[in-house]
């Protein structure tokens, strides 16, 4: 392909101007500000358009090329391609609907419909950014790298760009994957952190057992003594109503004696009714503190008996799972063994599905191979067809611009004859033929008349005279006309004659073409009427089983051995597995989902793991839970209460009552007993308070009383309160090893995402390598045609490149690592870079040699650089057409 020439409308600052252009080097030098930018910009423009986005921010290439005067805003640019010349027009507006777009054959003048308007994207076989990565270098952008479509069009791989963009896909959806858990966001956490955060809580609430139980038992110990306090004071309380009584009865003094007797009585009544709730005796305070305990801690293991039972699966579950795992004894090292086996099959598989060709691609080589059962054109023969083609539509474009001359003259010559039968009618040679014969009427009628004498007479020959005259001019007339009538048909007929001869050659010439043509296309089975189309879909499908057979035979040589390896491994795997396959209901001869089954087989030997530590804890707490109740229960049962058995806590509680009430009973006896033997009635009336100081003390004590009630009410409720946060602490305590489970459980999906983006960016990098290995070369072989020896700064052998097309040194150069280019110095770097981008364009147009765009990249190159550059760039010009701009004579390559 060759640029030819250029005619700028308006574009930037351009305007009205006219650039030719020369095969090899055309070097454009002008000052800055001068518009080298802009031609570089039009000529991509006129290939790919302008660029429209309304909502950058920053100034676009439409905003910024637009012309100042409001004037046209485009222009036209002639080329060649494949032999042909053409001219695109395009115009630019605010918008992309504004824009025009018009390609024209330059030989012809007229339109043509070989390329639509993206152009660039057909010509060069690559986008608008690829464009510019590869043949178009913009002003400081000599480093290029990797873009989707430079992949594919390297390697002739376009029907790769789906999978390539299907493996960013996956490694965007393994890393969406992976921050499900790993996310650290306030906002929207990962599930890591959501259950670090819950462990944190819930470890929280397990260290605080210790402390709450240990303040529990302190608050039941208080509250047992607020409660005895209280007992005393209500037992002072009746003393002293009896006090009052016995003071108001004081002259009875007999009277008092006779109270404190009668109080003894009552007393010794309540303790007889306690002798017999004691008949085994008089319980230790310890016993019954010791039971206490052992009831709270009863309690606490029938709520983790209840949460175990919600945790158990249901019968048909559990049968499910010991059927399962209860008669075959694996682990999870026979679980890892199995995955990892499984992992190695499918590799196996993946390997042998890049060596082997898909059935599509079998189905295309089939097809192809029917399609060319007479036998494949060479591409000299496809070529030759091709301009045969091109000869045929050039003649049939002549042969109908010569019949359409043709038709001219024919109505040409029809038209004169008509013209001349009209003259013939009223042309001015019958008007004086006419005058004529009326002069020659009047000669003859003045001649004839009689008298008049000498002035008829000189009438009469005037008008013979006269008539005379006109007859020899209408005879002169007749024969000019006849003259110019053969002359006018005579050259009519010659030229008729010549453009039936021109349009018999070219027709004979079409005829012979078409024929050849023909005979080539009818020995393939197209559908289509179209020459051109179906010389180019002849062209593409030969070129389609050119590769597909290439591919063919290398894949052949790539599958030894392969298949034995896989099939011992799936013979070993599948023997092992086959168990729980019949029982998951998988066919793993014909499915082959080995992966789903032992995924399946995963877990549910988590579940039955679970299911059997959570059964082993259920049925301890059973036992110990039985074993405990009746040991209660028969401790309980020397005892005759009022409450119901089966509340233990209940029973204890009227056992302490009893046993405090039984000690303050005695001891109120033994008070009274002492009181009645040291009291006289005689003195019973003196020694007693004042009744005014008895009852105060009686209103204090009924305000101590009421106090002493709502503490002990404020106890109770405290009491229970602790009691239920020590419960969810020992529920905290159990459900913190389900999260520390849940946790690991997490991080292990976490490195196993992190392993498959591993293997996923290993597996491209390999697939890739296919097709760089022609781009290095060509890096080697430039970068030594600048060193053919060696340099004592750097070693063209170190020089690589990466996936991204991105230059590193290694080796020597390197201080023995690979290091990238950043290490060098500006100059060195942008020559590497230059190579590279030279590299590219070899692997890139391979078909068809482009033009190359340079718009002042070597600033940074001193003399010696430059030197360099410039023998790079004579041996570039030898083979591509290069636009080289700058705007300083220092870095002129002339």
């Amino acid at each position: 392909m060759r640029l030819i020439s250029a005619y700028i409308a308006g574009f930037g600052r351009i305007r009205d101007r006219n650039i030719t252009f020369e095969p090899g080097l055309n070097e454009i030098m002008s000052a800055n500000g001068k518009g080298k930018t802009t031609l570089a910009v039009f000529i991509k423009a006129m290939f790919y358009g302008m660029e429209y986005s309304p909502r950058k921010s920053s100034l676009t290439e439409r905003d910024h090329y637009r012309p100042w005067n409001a004037g046209t805003f485009g222009g036209n640019l002639v080329f060649t391609v494949e032999r042909r010349k053409y001219r695109i027009e395009r115009t630019f507006g605010g918008t992309a609907k504004e824009d025009t777009f018009a390609l024209f054959n330059e030989d012809t003048g007229e339109a043509s419909t070989d390329y639509s308007e993206k152009i660039g994207e057909e010509l060069f076989e690559v986008d608008r950014e690829s464009f510019e990565k590869s043949i178009f270098v913009p002003q400081g952008a000599l480093e290029t790298k990797i873009t989707s479509q430079l992949n594919a069009k390297m390697g002739g791989l376009g029907a790769v760009q789906d999978d390539m963009n299907r493996y960013d896909q996956a490694v965007e959806a393994i890393d969406n994957a992976r921050k499900v858990y790993t996310a650290t966001s306030k906002v929207n956490p990962g599930l890591i952190k959501q259950v670090n955060e819950q462990i944190r809580e819930e470890k929280e609430k397990a260290d605080r057992i210790p402390k709450l139980q240990e303040a529990y038992d302190t608050k039941a110990h208080m509250l047992l003594e607020k409660r005895a306090q209280l007992r005393q004071m209500e037992y002072r309380k009746s003393t002293l109503t009896d006090q009052l009584a016995a003071i108001a009865r004081s002259e009875k003094s007999a009277g008092v004696y006779q109270a404190k007797t009668d109080s003894l009585k009552k007393q010794e009544e309540v303790l007889k009714g306690l002798d017999d709730f004691f008949a085994n005796g008089l319980p230790d305070e310890n016993d019954i503190d010791d039971l206490e305990s052992r009831e709270r801690e009863l309690s606490l293991n029938r709520n983790r008996r209840d949460i175990l039972r919600e945790k158990l699966p249901e019968k048909d579950e559990q049968e499910c799972l010991e059927n399962l795992f209860a008669d075959r004894s694996i682990s999870e090292d026979d679980i890892d063994e199995w995955k990892k086996e499984s992992e190695t099959i499918r590799s196996l598989r993946i390997k042998g599905e890049h060596v082997q060709m898909s059935d599509d691609e079998r189905n295309q080589l089939s097809e192809l191979r029917e399609f060319f059962r007479n036998g494949t054109p060479d591409d000299e023969q496809i070529q030759n067809t091709l301009s045969d083609i091109s000869r045929c539509n050039e003649i049939s474009g002549q042969m109908k611009s010569l019949g359409e001359t043709h038709q001219k003259h024919r109505e040409a010559a029809v038209g004169i004859r008509e013209l001349h039968s009209l003259e013939d009618g009223i042309s001015d040679t019958v008007i004086i033929g006419f005058i004529t014969l009326v002069f020659f009427l009047a000669s003859t009628f003045f001649f004839n008349t009689g008298g008049g004498g000498h002035l008829k007479l000189i009438m009469s020959i005037g008008s013979f005279v006269a008539g005379v005259i006109f007859a020899v001019i209408f005879i002169m007339q007749i024969i000019h006309r006849i003259s110019l009538r053969k002359q006018s048909q005579s050259t009519m007929e010659d030229e008729l004659v010549e453009s039936e001869k021109d349009l018999s050659k070219l027709k004979r010439e079409y005829d012979d073409l078409h024929d050849r043509i023909i005979s080539f296309i009818e020995k393939y089975p197209v559908s289509t009427d179209d020459m051109q189309q179906a010389l180019l879909l002849i062209h593409r499908k030969k070129d389609r089983y050119d590769t597909l057979s290439a591919e063919e035979r290398k894949l052949t040589d790539n599958t030894s051995g392969m298949v034995e390896e896989l099939t011992a491994l799936q013979l070993t795997l599948y023997t092992s597995l086959d168990p729980y396959a019949k029982a998951f209901g998988i066919n793993l001869y014909e499915d082959a989902k080995e992966d789903e089954l032992i995924k399946k087989i995963e877990e549910r030997f988590d579940d039955y793991q679970e299911f059997e530590a959570n059964n082993q804890e259920y049925q301890r707490l059973v036992a110990t839970i039985s074993s405990e109740t009746q040991g209660i229960l028969a401790a309980l049962r020397a005892y005759p209460l009022k409450t119901d058995i089966t509340d233990l806590a209940g029973c204890l509680r009227e056992i302490r009552q009893n046993m405090l009430l039984y000690t303050s009973t005695q001891k109120q006896i033994d008070e009274l007993n002492d009181e009645l033997k040291s009291l006289h009635v005689d003195e019973l009336a003196q020694s007693g308070k004042s009744l005014q100081e008895l009852q105060e003390e009686q209103k204090k004590l009924d305000d101590d009383i009421s106090k002493q009630k709502q503490f002990i009410a404020e106890d109770v409720k405290e009491l229970d309160s602790r009691s239920a946060t020590l419960v969810e602490c020992e529920e905290a305590r159990e459900t913190l090893k389900d999260l520390n489970a849940r946790k690991a459980s997490y991080e292990d999906k976490v490195a196993l995402c992190e392993e498959t983006k591993k293997y996923l960016q290993l597996a491209r990098e390999n697939f890739l390598k296919v097709y760089m290995g022609p781009l290095r070369d060509r890096l080697n072989y430039y970068m030594k045609s600048l060193y053919p020896d060696s340099d004592d700064a750097i070693l063209t052998d170190d020089f690589e490149l990466d996936m991204n097309l991105s230059v590193s040194v290694s080796g020597k150069s390197g201080g023995g690592r690979t290091r990238s280019s950043d290490y060098l110095s500006k100059g060195y770097k942008d020559l590497a870079s230059f190579c590279s981008r030279a590299a590219l364009i070899d692997v890139l147009f391979r078909r068809e040699e482009p033009m190359i765009i340079l718009d002042d990249p070597f600033v940074n190159f001193d003399e010696e650089k430059l030197a360099d550059a410039k023998r790079l760039m004579q041996e570039l010009a030898e083979k591509y057409q290069i636009i080289y701009m700058t705007c300083h004579e220092s870095r002129s390559l002339r």
